[in-house]
């Protein structure tokens, strides 16, 4: 798997099982709990999170796909800046 998609996945999964919505606290401790990335490769693997979810959202300067198309994945909960996050169109 590349490692763009095992961190979308991951991402995905920890806003999954945290409801939809969650810090990046939440989600920085449901990824290392998870142990599926090994994470001693990355020198700060927190940024790697955050850049994924940032080039997946349309909220974000970053982003470089088209607002509302398969690429535009999160949103923030919170106005930017507070490190809350949400996958957009989820249904629980």
């Amino acid at each position: 798997m590349k490692k763009q998609g095992q961190w979308l996945e991951e991402i995905m999964y920890s806003l999954v099982s945290l409801g939809g919505k969650g810090t990046l606290e939440d989600i920085y401790f449901t990824i290392a709990k998870r142990n599926m990335i090994d994470l001693d490769s990355y020198v700060d693997w927190k940024s790697q999170v955050r850049k994924h979810i940032y080039l997946h959202s349309s909220d974000c300067d970053i982003f470089r796909s088209s607002i509302g198309d398969e690429h535009d994945l999160f949103y923030p909960v919170e106005e930017k800046g507070k490190g809350y996050w949400g996958i957009r169109n989820f249904y629980y």
